[in-house]
């Protein structure tokens, strides 16, 4: 199976942000094929898509049947190979984590980043962690559970 066809469509973890609302905002992830490649937005559902927290361009290259690195850029197309992410297929799911250890955030944060894809269902994990302190700035150590909206 093709990472994107278990990648691209409208994301939402509503039903976990519903269920404990105290611990998980409720968020949604658009990925959709964008000129040469592909385009991911994260944004919290009361603010819209116009006011994503991260909107990145990628491309996939596939270096085997169950490999696929997805390679990422900026809105501009310049790239941010340091956020890459290796994704392996173990004929259930693809599981990705990013490809290197030098991935930072705009603060200048470590990011530390996982993601699975199930066909129907997408988690994620993502954290920054301060370079100094060692200690977590943002994200979770928790898994958003996201389910796939219909077109």
């Amino acid at each position: 199976m093709n990472l994107d066809s278990y990648l691209l469509g409208h994301w939402t973890n509503k039903y976990q942000a519903q269920s404990d609302p105290t611990n998980w905002v409720s968020v949604e992830i658009l990925w959709k094929p964008h000129e040469d490649g592909f385009q991911s937005t994260n944004y919290k559902r009361c603010e819209g898509p116009e006011f994503p927290y991260r909107r990145k361009n990628h491309k996939f290259v596939e270096l085997s049947d169950v490999e696929v690195l997805v390679q990422n850029y900026h809105l501009d197309w310049t790239r941010h190979e340091d956020c890459d992410i290796l994704f392996t297929f173990d004929s259930e799911a693809w599981h990705g984590q990013l490809a290197g250890d030098n991935c930072t955030g705009y603060r200048g944060d470590k990011v530390i980043s996982e993601i699975h894809a199930y066909g129907d269902k997408l988690h994620t994990c993502d954290r920054g962690i301060d370079l100094k302190t060692g200690e977590m700035v943002w994200g979770s150590t928790e898994l958003y559970r996201f389910t796939r909206m219909p077109p």
